[in-house]
Order: C-alpha cells, then structure tokens, then sequence
C-alpha cells in the first residue's frame, strides 16, 4: 500500500459536481477521500475523523472557507487547508494565510493542478 492511500482528504464545496469530481479526482490519484457540503458539516466530520489536507471552498453558506481554516486551524494546527476559489484577491489571499491557509487553487483548475498542490501540501 502506498503512503497516498492512507492519506485522508477532505472535500468541502457546497457545489455538488465541483465537490464529486475532486474527490473522484483525488481518489483516482490513490487518496482516501470524504466530502462535506459546508463548513458546519466539515467541522463534524474534521472531530470524527481529521484528516490530513482539507480542501475547501472560499464561498460557501454558514461557515466560508476562511471561517473554516481559523477554526480549524485553532484545535487541529498539523491539518494541511487548501482553498479552492473563483474570487482570488491580494485581500483575500491575505486574509486566508493569516487564518492559516496552506495554499490555494484559482478555479477553474485541472486534474493536475489538484493532484500537484495535494501533494505539495504533503511534502
């Protein structure tokens, strides 16, 4: 077994499809892989089971990416975030590091470049 199977993600978009082919993506690659559809239910399942990168989207209902990574952040500091996001600003990129986000992906993004920055946040 190699070390990406064993590896836990977790998928956070309130878009259906964007959340599906993430992860379907990121399974592939040989990643195990769980979905949350918000924040609130991403929290749930971080406190059942952390994972070891979450990648999250910046807009979403009730808790958005950024809320997410601080209260992440605060209680489970070695989880790896990486927000997914149309809206990329200078703010709110600066924003989202000082909350502790690892990195980003501007969408629309490619298998690949989902694949590489998963892994980089591994390494």
């Amino acid at each position: 077994m190699n070390s990406m199977e064993t590896t836990k993600l977790l998928i956070v978009d309130d878009n259906e499809g964007v959340r599906h082919l993430v992860s379907r993506w990121l399974e592939r690659a040989g990643f195990s892989v769980r979905e949350a559809k918000d924040g609130a239910e991403a929290i749930e399942k971080v406190k059942e089971d952390p994972p070891a990168i979450i990648l999250a989207d910046i807009r979403m209902p009730k808790i958005d990416g950024i809320e997410l990574a601080r209260i992440i952040k605060s209680d489970y500091p070695e989880i790896k975030i990486i927000l997914m996001t149309a809206y990329s600003s200078p703010q709110t990129i600066a924003q989202a590091r000082r909350e502790g986000v690892d990195d980003y992906l501007e969408k629309p993004f490619t298998k690949d470049q989902v694949e590489r920055i998963t892994l980089e946040a591994l390494s």
